[in-house]
């Protein structure tokens, strides 16, 4: 999609990839919505895209998991700049637990979050798009909602929906012009694991994981906007992940097992 003049709305704005997705946006001429829940940090990072006089930022609070909230937020962007052409499903946390020890109502906070936040975001920008006949839908899953880790059963699990909701909308929407692209980050370096939901905290990851820098995540979910992908990644070495996992899921639990294990010792 050619982004000139394009609305573009980006859930979880107010930090990590959002924000920095939104910062690559702007090096367009395009209408940004800024949605997350922290006022003070959305209105902080309008004001900084707004120095540039080819984009217009708008922020919006409102917390996905609840629909009235969305419904609002998207109801004030419509009225600002029109129908959303690009919606860059986002906003989610994390949460790390196993088997046995899952705190049930954290668990379902996250898919509240995570799956149905989502949902409830898409059902929100469909009408301006099927009216347009075109629109294009980003949603971030993780590579790891293609390959579950241990202690993250929970977020994979909301991940892997999110997966499933996508490949079904991209046939349903097919007819009315309307694409979408399922974007799967790596370990990015960004704040997430202070926000995470973790329900028993000795499971904490100790290891060191190379972290792709947030930019390049941001700059990638760009590409993926301006050429539409069915899926899409950040790095050469998360797409490897992948397919590694899809072609020889026995040997990469071997070596996750292998991995976690020599961590955790």
């Amino acid at each position: 999609m050619n982004l000139t003049s394009r609305t573009i709305l980006i859930t979880g704005a107010s930090r990590g990839i959002g924000a920095a997705a939104a910062r690559a946006f702007a090096r367009y001429p395009v209408c940004l919505g800024l949605l997350a829940r922290s006022q003070e940090r959305l209105v902080a990072l309008a004001e900084e895209l707004n120095q540039n006089p080819n984009v217009e930022a708008l922020p919006l609070v409102a917390d996905v998991s609840v629909r009235e909230e969305v419904e609002q937020a998207v109801a004030q962007l419509e009225t600002h700049f029109g129908a959303v052409d690009i919606l860059v499903n986002n906003a989610g946390v994390g949460m790390r637990s196993p088997v046995g020890a899952i705190d049930m109502a954290k668990a379902h906070l996250l898919f509240e979050i995570n799956f149905w936040g989502a949902i409830h975001v898409i059902e929100a920008v469909l009408p301006g798009m099927e009216a347009q006949r075109d629109g294009l839908i980003i949603n971030i899953s993780s590579i790891i909602g293609r390959r579950a880790m241990p202690n993250a059963g929970i977020y994979c699990a909301s991940k892997f929906a999110l997966n499933a909701i996508s490949e079904a909308m991209r046939l349903e929407l097919r007819g009315k012009n309307i694409r979408v692209v399922t974007f799967y980050p790596g370990v990015t370096d960004t704040d997430m694991t202070k926000h995470e939901l973790t329900g028993d905290a000795t499971h904490e990851s100790r290891g060191k994981v190379r972290r792709t820098p947030v930019e390049v995540t941001a700059r990638a979910i760009v590409r993926a906007a301006q050429r539409e992908p069915r899926d899409a990644y950040a790095t050469l070495f998360d797409r490897v992940f992948v397919l590694s996992a899809t072609l020889f899921p026995a040997l990469m639990d071997r070596m996750l097992a292998r991995f976690y294990r020599a961590r955790d010792e």
